[in-house]
This record gives structure tokens, C-alpha cells and sequence, in this order.
């Protein structure tokens, strides 16, 4: 069996082996040799294996666009529902009421986006600014990101970027994104230093770290 990986050099002390939606990837320190890094790949095929099959398995099915589907929102679900209007959508006791124009699934996947990336970028800049401030932080800008490999990330010049795909979970999860890229604006790596900085402002940090490694794939693809 063929286990294609990446590979980083990283400041830790052990190998570390990583499998999320993109598959395996490894980390070392820059001592550690290559070839000792695959005998630990080899010595860990089982558990690589087995967990390789598990995210397979548990891929969600493509999303139905059509009225009645059910979209994760906030860490709870909310319905697409149709109106006769042809005003902006609007949520209401767990249905997210679109326009009649919206019927078609390219459109209703349109209006529904858009809707959600407008919620995104207010809910984040308002949770940036109350945990920058928390923080001591110099904010400039929130801006949103559609990356595929990144919850968030963070310029030197002050400046954030949060996934709107974030969107999707609780609020804790969101906070502990911004509370992440915030303390890059102290600490540009992840040393432990870094890793205070995130506890000032999200103490449970390591939940909300485990939980998007363990559960983040399973959001809808959109």
C-alpha cells in the first residue's frame, strides 16, 4: 500500500503526524532525518490506515439545493424556505425565508452565499474588535476568507482573515479562530509564547482546537 503524505519542518520536539481532509501529512524538527521520519510513518500504518478510512467514510453527501434543505448555521440547522416577496432573505424562527427568484438551485445557491458571507463578516468584525480588545490588540481589518486549507489567517500589518465557512459551528469555535489569528499579531509562530496569547482570550482553546481538527470536514461542501 502507496500512503502519499506531506511533509514540514516544524519547531517541536517529536514527529507528529497529522490526517484531516487533505490526507496525511507529517511534521519534524529539523534534526530528525527523513528516513526516521517514514520508519515512524510505517511504525503507525495501522492507525494511518484505519483513520484514512474513517474520513473517507465520513465525507458528507453533496448539498440538495431546493426548498426544505437543511443548512448548519451558528451550530444549528435552519431550513430554506421560499416567499412570494422579492426582498432580501431573512431568517425567522429557524427558516431562512429566500425570494420567489431564488427557486432555481445555481440561484437559490447564489442568494443563499451571499446572505451568509454578509452575516460572516458582521458577526467576525464585531468578535474581533470585543476580543481585541481583550487582548490589547492594534486591529485594522477583518476581512473574510474562502480558503480550503485554512481556518484563518493574519497579515503583520494588523489586518485578519476568518473563513466564512466557520459559520457553520457555534460561536465558541468562531471566537477561538479569531482569538488564534488575533495572537498572531504578537507572536507571528506557535511557540508557547504564541499559545498564551490565545488562552487571554479563549482560555479553552484546546477544545476548540481539537474539535475543528476532529469534526471540521464534515461541513457541507456549498
Amino acid at each position: 500500500i502507496v500512503v502519499r503524505y506531506a511533509f514540514r519542518r516544524a519547531r517541536r520536539r517529536t514527529i507528529g503526524l497529522l490526517i484531516d481532509e487533505h490526507g496525511l501529512s507529517a511534521s519534524a524538527p529539523r534534526w530528525v532525518p527523513v528516513a526516521e521520519v517514514e520508519a515512524f510513518i510505517r511504525e503507525k500504518e495501522r492507525w494511518i490506515l484505519r483513520r484514512l478510512a474513517e474520513r473517507t467514510r465520513e465525507r458528507p453527501p453533496a448539498f440538495q439545493w431546493r426548498e426544505g434543505a437543511e443548512l448548519p448555521y451558528l451550530g444549528r440547522n435552519i431550513a430554506l424556505a421560499l416567499t412570494r416577496s422579492a426582498g432580501t432573505p431573512r431568517l425567522e424562527a429557524g427558516l431562512l425565508h429566500l425570494p420567489a427568484s431564488a427557486a432555481q438551485p445555481a440561484r437559490m445557491r447564489e442568494t443563499t452565499l451571499g446572505w451568509l458571507k454578509t452575516a460572516a463578516l458582521a458577526l467576525y468584525r464585531e468578535r474581533a474588535e470585543a476580543l481585541a480588545a481583550r487582548g490589547g490588540m492594534a486591529l485594522k481589518e477583518v476581512r473574510l476568507s474562502s480558503a480550503r486549507t485554512q481556518w484563518g489567517s493574519c497579515t503583520a500589518g494588523g489586518r485578519i482573515r476568518i473563513n466564512w465557512r466557520l459559520m457553520h459551528f457555534a460561536p465558541p469555535y468562531i471566537d477561538y479562530v479569531i482569538a488564534h489569528e488575533l495572537a498572531h499579531l504578537v507572536e507571528m509562530n506557535h511557540s508557547r509564547a504564541f499559545w498564551r496569547v490565545v488562552a487571554g482570550m479563549y482560555p479553552d482553546f484546546q477544545a476548540a482546537r481539537g474539535f475543528l481538527r476532529s469534526r471540521g470536514h464534515l461541513i457541507p461542501a456549498l
